[in-house]
């Protein structure tokens, strides 16, 4: 990977800001995540079970109780970005996953798998297991979801280069049907540098075995410094 001046210090900023991601900053309230895990265990069991007799009660339930949430419209929400209350983004520290709400890894986002992400040396790591909510045909992650877990990956793993930026390009090659319930592991590293432009690789495994499912490369771009017109 090709390196400039000054790049172990710049690796190590993006290193806090990967924690940033990983981690619920701020932390959610103990109210809050009782709440998300009730909302995670609520939507497997609606995934895998349609008897009238236990829905019925249920469902009147649940519509007084969102009828009841406060300050909320009628989409159930109360603001329209879960940013709410954080102010301006900072750029130089970003707070991507406030109060767990990120929809990859946030622990109290009702639709996050959650990934569990954490740096391991020159590379990003991200536990995970997909449950029924994810699954696809028989068994299997939809492709989708197996996508979106390489995105946050890809765009975390090039931070490990000492740049950061959105992803410019994913591609996702599927190696065998990814399996639902199974403890699942991605890995990512930054492979080269070209300017702005960071190419990453990163797969998809069994934990179990290390049998790979998938595989993915992906292309993230640094933002153009401020004052650097493009020419034209």
């Amino acid at each position: 990977m090709t390196r400039s001046p000054g790049n172990a210090a710049a690796i190590a900023r993006q290193i806090s800001h990967i924690e940033l991601i990983a981690n619920a900053t701020p932390a959610p309230s103990a109210a809050l995540q009782r709440l998300a895990d009730a909302t995670r265990a609520l939507g497997r069991w609606l995934t895998t079970v349609d008897d009238a007799v236990a829905l019925e009660p249920l469902a009147a339930e649940l519509e007084a109780l969102v009828a009841r949430l406060p300050g909320a419209g009628p989409d159930g929400a109360c603001a329209p970005t879960r940013f709410a209350g954080q102010g301006e983004l900072d750029p130089e520290r970003p707070l991507p996953n406030p109060r767990g709400t990120h929809p990859l890894v946030g622990c109290t986002s009702p639709v996050a798998p959650p990934l569990q992400l954490r740096v391991d040396g020159g590379r990003v790591v991200a536990d995970v297991t997909f449950g029924p909510p994810f699954e696809g045909n028989r068994g299997w992650v939809h492709g989708g979801f197996v996508a979106a877990g390489f995105d946050i990956v890809v765009v975390t793993s090039a931070r490990l280069s000492g740049l950061a930026g959105p992803t410019g390009t994913l591609e996702v090659r599927y190696v065998a049907p990814t399996p639902v319930g199974e403890p699942l592991r991605y890995v990512g590293w930054p492979e080269a540098v070209d300017g702005r432009k960071v190419r990453v690789r990163a797969r998809l495994e069994r934990v179990a075995d290390g049998r790979v499912t998938a595989e993915a490369g992906g292309i993230v771009v640094a933002p153009r410094p401020l004052g650097k017109e493009v020419s034209r």
